[in-house]
């Protein structure tokens, strides 16, 4: 898998969120960056406004540290859980991806990706775009146009010997 140079995706956290992840990281807790903020990082062109990180564990209690770490609340009592605070803003929890396995097997596909020295692990493109057409949402059923329009690009550019590379970020090697 090849590199891209772009610096938005990491550019694009605020301080808050990146210390949140960097302490998710640091505590070892596993997590998947899915929907369509991991759709952007592999190149699709659609805008999202919110994060979507699926915790192999929501009942994990290092979680809530990560959350204490960065500045933010780790919200139980509600499901899914809530990050609340500044880190919080634009994080969403998703507790199953539609149409697809569970964690533990989708962790195993995952991409690795370094956003300004901070690694994260991404549901690839071909698994968002797997997910949203067994959701069938509306929203869904529009984006997918785009995304598998993008999935057919970037295949097409890597038989070519190019790399593809995400348009934000920098895909690492597993």
């Amino acid at each position: 898998m090849a590199d891209s140079d772009a610096p938005n995706a990491a550019d694009s956290l605020s301080r808050e969120e990146r210390a949140f992840l960097t302490a998710l990281n640091d505590l070892g807790v596993r997590y998947l960056l899915v929907g369509m903020s991991a759709a952007l990082l592999q190149g699709a062109t659609l805008a999202t406004e919110d994060i979507n990180l699926w915790f192999e564990d929501i009942a994990d209690e290092r979680i809530g540290e990560a959350a204490r770490r960065a500045g933010a609340a780790w919200v139980t009592r509600m499901q899914p859980p809530r990050l609340a605070g500044a880190a919080g803003e634009r994080f969403d929890v998703v507790t199953t991806m539609d149409g697809l396995p569970d964690f533990a097997a989708e962790y195993a596909g995952s991409i690795a990706f370094d956003l300004g020295g901070l690694a994260i692990r991404v549901l690839p493109l071909q698994r968002i775009i797997a997910s949203k057409r067994a959701a069938g949402r509306a929203k869904d059923r529009a984006a997918l146009v785009l995304l598998e329009a993008t999935a057919r690009l970037l295949q097409a550019t890597a038989k070519r010997g190019r790399a593809p590379g995400p348009k934000e970020g920098r895909k690492r090697r597993s």
